[in-house]
């Protein structure tokens, strides 16, 4: 991640607050998604090596939860390139073209998965708002000192 970038620091920003009522999952729940997928990305099947990212199936930004239930190993190119923040459903789709038979069982797979785990921890709408608007005010306020910092330097 490129942290010179005003728009990565942000979302770093961002994250960090929701993290403060949604926290992330711990090694032993990485581990146990990890060994549910088999080492294998949910959506294309690549093989991981241990190397896989835990990828939201709804994003934080859609006001998805950080709960395990939410969470499926995916390889970097399918998280970090190509779903980002698309419906999961609609990329799996996109992913299994042209077989539908592969779409339905890693559709099916990946609901397994959300049944096993249970229901997600559920961050009332009254703190999640609270989350979005203290986000908001942090990052116009770097924002702020973004504009100030690099008017500095143009002197």
């Amino acid at each position: 991640m490129d942290l010179s970038k005003p728009a990565q620091v942000k979302n770093l920003m961002r994250r960090g607050l929701r993290l403060l009522v949604d926290p992330g999952v711990t090694p032993a729940e990485r581990r146990r998604v990890c060994a549910f997928f088999e080492d294998q990305c949910a959506c294309c099947g690549a093989r991981l090596d241990g190397k896989g990212d835990l990828d939201h199936l709804v994003p934080t930004a859609k006001d998805g939860s950080n709960h395990i239930s939410n969470r499926v190993v995916s390889c970097g190119g399918c998280n970090a390139k190509e779903k980002l923040d698309s419906d999961w459903l609609e990329f799996l789709a996109i992913k299994c073209a042209c077989d539908d038979g592969l779409f339905e069982r890693r559709r099916k797979r990946i609901e397994q998965w959300i049944a096993e785990c249970g229901s997600a921890r559920a961050v009332p709408e009254s703190t999640l708002r609270i989350v979005r608007e203290e986000s908001h005010r942090i990052t116009a306020e770097y924002d702020v000192a973004v504009r100030r910092i690099r008017g500095a330097q143009r002197r």
